[in-house]
């Protein structure tokens, strides 16, 4: 199906001034529609893989705001740490961007994220109840899970040796320590692979390039991931359906580290297994629009129009 859509560009700022850069996407013809609030993973940019979202989900009737976390794509802010905490706070006030559009019913409001923007995404609907439905797609499991999953104990311990060195360094006056991605979250062979076919498109993990924000990064993000819990944010879940999609062999974001965050989540919620798919296909084509249908039934389901209420 091909439907017209219109993209305008906008800016909007948080509490500390910082200018965040965010593409809102609407159906081209009608009003008051509902909206989706779309979270990146660990690229931070708003440019990869969630420009088909949004064109998929305005073929379905709904609008949606894509952003470039602070500090990452077009966006201001200081460059180089992954600060989850942060990025609640940015989405905190895309939410509020969004839900001040003259376009949209903010009665009608989810948050769709994938990968890494997915624990994001459950704290931002944890604590804003305005929030009617969530979707996540390939959402890791906690951060000690995450980081500490592909990694044997020995690399674990000199991981955490690093990072309390550079700590008290920085203390002392030096400058951080910046790393590649891959020391701080290594990928698997199989992800690297895949990724070296695709890094052409890019992908939600890494965006193209380099240089620190992009493929470049502070040390001290261990950190603030290590800290970062959405098991206790899915507790908070109440009166907002949750719907995770997972692939079956996704080495990335391991189904095993994300079953405690399900059953946390108090429901109604579901959880759709893509079997043989891993964490690239569920961002890229065919994978991708594969499970932006059932994606879609579930916004519908639970934005229902005003006289379907």
């Amino acid at each position: 199906m091909d439907v017209p859509v219109t993209q305008t560009e906008l800016t909007f700022k948080t509490h500390d001034g910082t200018e965040l850069a965010a593409t809102l996407t609407t159906p081209a013809a009608g009003e008051d529609f509902p909206a989706i609030l779309l979270c990146q993973g660990l690229s931070g940019v708003r440019h990869l893989v969630l420009p088909r979202i949004a064109e998929v989900l305005a073929e379905r009737g709904f609008a949606s705001l894509r952003f470039d976390y602070g500090g990452c794509g077009d966006s201001g802010g200081p460059r180089g740490l992954i600060d989850p905490f942060a990025r609640v706070i940015d989405g905190h006030y895309a939410l509020a961007t969004l839900l001040a559009r003259d376009e949209v019913d903010s009665n009608r409001v989810g948050v769709y994220a994938h990968s890494y923007g997915g624990p994001v995404a459950m704290h931002l609907a944890a604590q804003d109840r305005r929030v009617r439905a969530l979707v996540a797609v390939s959402s890791p499991g906690g951060g000690l899970d995450m980081l500490r999953a592909p990694r044997p104990e020995w690399a674990w311990m000199s991981l955490l040796h690093r990072v309390e060195a550079d700590r008290a360094a920085v203390a002392a006056g030096s400058e951080p320590t910046v790393v590649e991605l891959e020391e701080i979250f290594p990928f698997s062979p199989k992800f690297a692979a895949a990724y070296a076919k695709l890094k052409g498109a890019g992908t939600s993990a890494v965006a193209r390039g380099s240089g620190l924000g992009i493929s470049r990064f502070h040390l001290a993000s261990v950190e603030r991931m290590i800290a970062f819990d959405p098991e206790s944010a899915a507790r908070g879940l109440t009166r907002c359906p949750t719907l995770l999609v997972h692939g079956e062999e996704d080495d990335t974001a391991p189904m095993s580290t994300v079953e405690p965050i399900y059953r946390a989540i108090p429901g109604p919620k579901a959880w759709h297994t893509v079997p043989g798919a891993d964490h690239n296909d569920l961002d890229t084509e065919p994978g991708l629009s594969s499970i932006l249908t059932r994606v879609g039934d579930w916004f519908a389901c639970h934005l229902p129009a005003a006289d379907d209420q």
